[in-house]
């Protein structure tokens, strides 16, 4: 089965809504909204997920989901 990155990217932003993390469920919203490629979208998903791993309380699944959905960006920017 093939990773999807959006829907991905929607389940940790309602995770991250759900857990009372709205600045940074609106960074990653906006980032999808805003670019205009497909890789201008992942390179924004990928800096504003590190963002939120690094800066945020996160745990569990959040956490778990984030870095995964990081990993795979990677592996698709290089």
């Amino acid at each position: 089965m093939l990773y999807n990155h959006y829907q991905e990217t929607e389940e940790l932003i309602e995770l991250l809504v759900s857990s009372s993390l709205k600045k940074q469920s609106k960074a990653l919203q906006n980032a999808m909204d805003a670019g205009a490629t497909g890789a201008e979208v992942f390179m924004a998903l990928r800096w504003n997920i590190d963002q939120t791993i690094s800066n945020a309380s996160i745990s569990g699944a959040i956490a778990t989901k984030a870095i995964r959905l990081r990993d795979e960006l990677d592996t698709c920017l290089k």
